[in-house]
């Protein structure tokens, strides 16, 4: 991975590549300006691109480039309501809606592959603004407008390793990318277990879901499909309580990850009391030792993986 440092200077010279149909509310006006020659991406049909349309495109996009397996995910306001991998991408995309089907109404679908006909005709009955891809085939391409002549297809190229810049008071907040590129072999199971290959597999699929949800940010996880997700709380217990009430009984044997630490045990003993049996979280609280005690005395496994992923 290239190195990203912080000069003491930076000059933005931008230029307005298109003006969106309206801001992020009809009565705001809004334009994509490019700090590159060329875009990232090409819309091949549809209704003219907004400014929710295109930021969500882009958020869909990073989140399903995390996974070198075919992925399918489903988001909306900037969230997933459901992300799956499989080999078959209209598989793929049924487990993704059956996750949530209320949330997808008027969402995007976001896929790492070429989407096959098989997946778009399975999406034939559901509202969705745009979905964007590697590429489309021709045939692909002619089912999704008749699915809808407004419905914008886009097609996407992997962006470059750059800053990101945030506008506040008289400048700019700049970032090098949540990319660190962590390996399991660095994380730390401090109770319970070893996990099992497939609960391996679940762990890192969540780890690089959750990093993608707003914080304070819970998924759970079962067989590499998110069943679960809370987002946007201002306390972490609340989230829990969403991403469990969304999984239901599929909780039962599955796993929880956390983009942040657990401050008291309160949110173990919401997971256990609805089955779930890994627990995937940075660590670093200074209530730590009492989280663990709690995962111990229900059995559970509890992974550190030393890395915060909160997102805002």
């Amino acid at each position: 991975m290239s190195k990203l440092d912080l000069p003491e200077n930076l000059n933005l010279k931008l230029k307005k590549y298109k003006d969106m149909l309206y801001g992020e509310n009809p009565h705001q006006k809004s334009a994509f300006y490019l700090s590159d020659t060329v875009p990232g991406y090409e819309q091949l049909c549809g209704a003219e691109l907004s400014h929710n349309n295109l930021g969500d495109a882009n958020h869909a996009w990073r989140l399903v480039l995390e996974f070198s397996e075919p992925t399918v995910a489903i988001i909306k306001h900037g969230n997933p309501t459901g992300i799956t991998t499989r080999t078959d991408l209209e598989e793929a995309y049924r487990l993704a809606y059956a996750a949530d089907t209320i949330s997808p109404f008027g969402g995007i679908i976001s896929v790492n592959r070429p989407p096959t006909l098989a997946m778009v005709r399975a999406m034939r009955d559901v509202f969705y603004v745009l979905i964007v891809a590697p590429d489309f085939d021709d045939e692909v391409l002619v089912a999704l407008k008749k699915k809808s002549t407004k419905l914008r297809v886009i097609k996407a190229k992997k962006p470059p390793r750059q800053f990101e810049f945030t506008r506040i008071f008289n400048g700019y907040l700049v970032q090098t990318p949540d990319d660190i590129g962590e390996s399991k072999q660095e994380w730390k199971v401090v109770t319970g277990n070893k996990p099992s290959k497939q609960q391996y597999q679940d762990l890192e699929f969540a780890w690089k879901v959750v990093k993608h949800v707003r914080s304070n940010a819970i998924v759970v996880v079962r067989d590499k499909v998110m069943i679960g997700m809370g987002t946007g709380q201002p306390n972490r217990v609340n989230s829990v309580k969403l991403a469990l009430n969304q999984a239901k009984e599929s909780s039962k044997g599955a796993i929880l990850a956390s983009d942040a630490f657990f401050p008291f045990p309160d949110n173990i003993e919401l997971a256990a009391e609805a089955g779930i049996k890994v627990i995937l979280q940075p660590g670093g609280s200074i209530n730590d030792s009492k989280v663990i005690a709690a995962a111990k005395k229900h059995k559970m496994t509890m992974i550190f993986t030393g890395v915060r992923h909160f997102k805002h």
